[in-house]
This record gives C-alpha cells, sequence and structure tokens, in this order.
C-alpha cells in the first residue's frame, strides 16, 4: 500500500487503520487439527492483519511437508492456555516466553534468525527536524508491537518517562515494523519504534525517506522468536520440528518465514537457553 506516492494524508490514516484492524483472528485454545502436531503461533511484536492467510500458507506448507497444523491468535491468555497442550510446538515471542510463570515442561527447541543473527536490537526514530527527545510529548509514535509490548520497548529506549512522552492512546498500531517507519514519512505519526534491520531496509528501498530520518534512542539486543517443544517430544513433534528448521533452506519455506521477517529457524544454543530462562 506504500506505493502511492500520491496517497493523501487521510487515505494512508485510513489504510493503516484498517490494516491494524485486519481480518477476524483466532481467540480459541485447542486447535481442530485433525489429528497430528499443532503449532500454535502469538507474537506481542507484530500486528499481523491477515491471520487466515497466514494460517493457510504455514498448513499448506505443512501439509506438503508431511503433516501438522499451523494455529494463530491474538489473544494471549487463549495462547497461554493452547500450552496445556502437551503433544504440541509454540511459536512465540523470547520475550512472552521469558514471561511465563511455568516454563518447568517447556523446551526451546528453534530460535528465528534473520542475516544470519539470532537477535535484533529496536530503535527510535523521528525526523531529522526533531531535535529532542521532548518535542516528542504527546505526538502520535507509530509500532507493529501491541501497546503493552510498545509500552515495554520504550521503557528501554525512553526510561521512565516514557508513558509521560507517549501514553498509550498516542501509540498508533501498524501490521508491521517497515509501516511503522513508512508512517513518518506520511505524516500520520511523528515517531517509530522498529527494528535496526527494517531501518536498514529502508535505506535500501527508500533512501529519501530513510534520509529524512534522525534514530534518537537505541535499544538492547533481544533474542528473535522461537520454537518451544515439550521436553519429551514425541515423533510427531520431533518430525515438524525438523521440518520447520529446514524451511530457510527451501523457496517455498522461505516465503512462509517471511511473512513473520524471518529468514530461517536454527537450533537453539545451550547459551540461548540459558538466557530465555533466567
Amino acid at each position: 500500500m506504500w506505493s502511492r506516492p500520491n496517497l493523501t494524508r487521510r487515505q494512508a490514516l485510513r489504510a493503516l487503520a484498517f490494516a491494524a484492524l485486519g481480518a477476524p483472528l483466532a481467540q480459541v485454545g485447542r486447535a481442530q487439527s485433525g489429528g497430528g502436531t499443532t503449532i500454535h503461533f502469538y507474537s506481542p511484536e507484530t500486528n499481523l492483519n491477515n491471520f487466515s492467510t497466514l494460517k493457510g500458507e504455514f498448513d499448506s506448507f505443512l501439509s506438503a511437508a508431511g503433516g501438522g497444523k499451523f494455529q494463530p491468535y491474538s489473544n494471549r491468555a487463549a495462547f497461554e492456555k493452547a500450552l496445556e497442550n502437551k503433544g504440541d510446538l509454540f511459536f512465540m515471542s523470547s520475550w512472552h516466553f521469558a514471561q511465563l510463570k511455568n516454563r518447568a515442561g517447556l523446551n526451546p527447541a528453534l530460535i528465528g534468525r534473520i542475516k544470519d543473527k539470532s537477535t535484533q536490537c529496536h530503535i527510535l526514530c523521528a525526523k531529522k527536524t526533531v531535535a529532542t527527545l521532548a518535542a516528542l510529548k504527546g505526538l502520535r509514535i507509530a509500532s507493529a508491537g501491541n501497546k503493552f509490548f510498545t509500552a515495554h520497548l520504550l521503557s528501554d529506549l525512553v526510561g521512565a518517562d516514557h508513558r509521560t512522552l507517549f501514553p498509550e492512546q498516542n501509540i498508533l498500531p501498524v501490521p508491521k515494523d517497515i509501516d511503522a517507519l513508512f508512517a513518518i514519512g506520511f505524516g500520520i505519526a511523528q515517531a517509530a519504534v522498529a527494528t535496526e534491520s527494517s531501518l536498514e531496509r529502508l535505506a535500501k528501498t527508500n533512501a529519501r525517506q530513510h534520509d529524512a530520518l534522525a534514530q534518537l534512542a537505541k535499544g538492547p539486543e533481544r533474542l528473535l522468536p522461537i520454537i518451544v517443544a515439550p521436553l519429551q517430544a514425541d515423533a510427531a513433534c520431533e518430525a515438524v520440528l525438523k521440518v520447520l528448521a529446514s524451511m530457510g533452506a527451501d523457496a517455498e519455506g522461505q516465503q512462509r518465514l517471511r511473512l513473520l521477517g524471518l529468514d530461517g529457524l536454527v537450533p537453539v544454543s545451550d547459551a540461548q537457553r540459558n538466557e530465555l530462562r533466567k
């Protein structure tokens, strides 16, 4: 939707609003998988706007690869209820996993990769005409994360004053990181929280918009999303894990992973597993 240079400010705002609302999302617990292993997916780091397409793409790939179902969720509580399904897999934010109260029976098995890295950092951007953080007080900020996760990011980026600078009602949800950066260019937000890799991507795809932005703050490196398995995974789980681990080396698999902003999935290292369990 960003390819129309003559889009008005009102049209751009409406387009983002509809994208953020999106199609009806899964709110249920156990997926009707018809047997086999289900991969339950929930992420506070995105405002994905078409879960039916996401489910269809992953289901078709998994079916062709030998089995498994993909079940996305819009509701955190429903997803956490699904964690009781001991024979399934769970695709989730590393940040979310660290917040779970009961992780005893869950084993981080695979982790996302982007350009040979399994970490990413978030940045706060605004137009270069904005000289200080204080100048952003009360203005709209775009983010691909939900409001709770965005508030957490802002606490890392600007400290204890983040709620004063960016109250919840001023957070504009958008589907993807790159949309948050474009929102500044369209004038429908005055700042954005996005990943550093998205800013680098913008430099390659739209140098003019990139050059108009200034980076005001940078957060810590965070682990990318993970696939969590039961501690005692059965043969069906292990088979699906092998399929997921090979997706980054397969053109069809890469296409699906890019819907989630990833290039591949690789085994979690001991050091990463220890970090996740802190």
